[in-house]
């Protein structure tokens, strides 16, 4: 009885990105292959993988890097628009020095460019959802916390 209450409760999708700036801060976004806009480096959270290793292997998939720390920094509900109902959580993935960002590696079919651009410039290329959650996102990094949204609330 147990087990078909919890099989018939709501699914979510659940995503991690991760905010990467190098010494100038600005942060990093990448190209996905199959997407029409930019990025920042993230997935989907697969199953029984939390969403700060989700974040950490994403990182390793799409840009070859290995993150030291990653600070919780935003969750974000999303509601069902066409996608799915949603949980996103953004973490803060540190400042990447000269030396690790010649490190980075794409494969140039899931990830076919990345480049350190201005938060400005980063939030122009980016989609309408990520563009709100990420413009959230750096006022908490700036101020140091974290922050829960409901996407464009």
């Amino acid at each position: 009885m147990a087990i078909e209450y919890y099989n018939n409760l709501p699914k979510k999708r659940i995503g991690a990105g991760v905010i990467i700036l190098n010494g100038k801060e600005e942060v990093l976004i990448v190209k996905p292959g199959y997407k029409d806009h930019w990025s920042i480096v993230g997935g989907v959270v697969d199953e029984n993988e939390s969403p700060l290793k989700a974040a950490r292997r994403e990182t390793k998939e799409e840009i070859g890097i290995e993150l030291k720390d990653a600070r919780f920094l935003c969750v974000d509900h999303v509601l069902d628009n066409g996608k799915g109902e949603s949980l996103q959580f953004i973490f803060y993935g540190g400042k990447l020095d000269e030396e690790e960002i010649k490190k980075i590696k794409i494969d140039g079919k899931e990830i076919v460019e990345y480049k350190f651009v201005k938060t400005d410039d980063a939030l122009r290329l980016l989609s309408e959802n990520s563009r709100i959650r990420l413009s959230k996102c750096f006022k908490a990094l700036k101020n140091d916390t974290a922050i829960y949204s409901e996407g464009d609330k």
